[in-house]
């Protein structure tokens, strides 16, 4: 497998999140107060968000954090 599989899982996951809860990725960065630029690698599986970002991350989302990490 070609890359790293867990940054592209968790990527899918947090795309998925987004929009189930409707949300853009302006809409996320603007309650997370997270770049847009570093929340579209993340959603790319190009960066390694730290734990205090995935938890504003999860907040935003209204979901646990465990279902970002489902899966991985």
């Amino acid at each position: 497998m070609k890359g790293n599989f867990v940054y592209d899982r968790l990527g899918e996951s947090v795309i998925d999140g987004r929009r189930a809860a409707g949300m853009t990725q302006e809409d996320l960065c603007g309650l997370t107060r997270i770049d847009r630029t570093f929340l579209g690698k993340i959603e790319n599986g190009k960066a390694n968000p730290s734990f205090k970002t995935m938890m504003k991350i999860s907040r935003a989302l209204k979901v646990k954090m465990s279902v970002l990490f489902q899966g991985i």
